[in-house]
């Protein structure tokens, strides 16, 4: 495997499944557990920076045929086209909300390497909540090669630092339902009536 440095992408994703940012999942064929992010870019947006760190590791890993491969898709890419199938939902097969007309790249890091989340002043970000889907941000991310039997050859993007820096409207992938959405605020009307004070619980609702 050959692994680029870490470098800060000039411009700002939009984050997608920031959940992983904060919780490990494991992957479907149940062989790896990562942290992780979805980044999407404009498809206005000059990738330079991306596309140099892919051609940089995978020459290094394969040698210059590997400049070949990238162009006949041998090696398979981590810069997916969000107008393609990878941006639409796998159970519903409709598009994800936000990646049409953009590219996505899949960032990730080992369980035991939790990417650093910070705001606009650096101030540690610790919570799901306050970093969510949707919200635009700075990444620092890293290109490696990758090869398997099932799956050939690869290059895939790490992520090591994320400073978010701008509101957005949220997108799915946060873990949990937008409480704006659905609740208004209440106010408070006082102690709740006596008999509600029972004590049965739930089984009371069918007495």
């Amino acid at each position: 495997m050959n692994r680029s440095e870490d470098v800060k992408l000039p411009f700002m994703i939009r984050m997608s499944y920031t959940r992983d940012l904060f919780k490990a999942r494991t992957n479907e064929e149940n062989t790896k557990t990562q942290y992780g992010l979805t980044g999407l870019i404009p498809k206005s947006q000059d990738l330079a920076i991306l596309t140099k760190l892919i051609k940089e590791v995978s020459v290094a890993e394969w040698g210059d045929k590997a400049l070949e491969w990238l162009k006949d898709e041998t090696i398979k890419s981590p810069i997916l086209d969000g107008d393609g199938k990878q941006g639409k939902d796998k159970k519903t097969g409709d598009r994800k909300e936000g990646y049409a007309d953009h590219w996505f790249i899949r960032m990730t890091s080992g369980e035991n390497f939790k990417p650093t989340v910070v705001d606009k002043k650096r101030n540690p970000i610790v919570k799901e909540e306050d970093c969510p889907s949707g919200w635009y941000a700075y990444v620092v991310v890293n290109a490696y090669t990758w090869e398997n039997t099932k799956n050939g050859k690869g290059v895939s993007f790490g992520i090591s630092l994320v400073q978010v820096a701008k509101e957005g409207g949220r997108l799915g992938g946060t873990g949990g339902a937008d409480p704006d959405k659905f609740f208004d605020v209440i106010d408070d009307e006082g102690d709740a009536p006596e008999e509600t004070k029972s004590g049965k619980g739930a089984g009371g609702l069918f007495s």
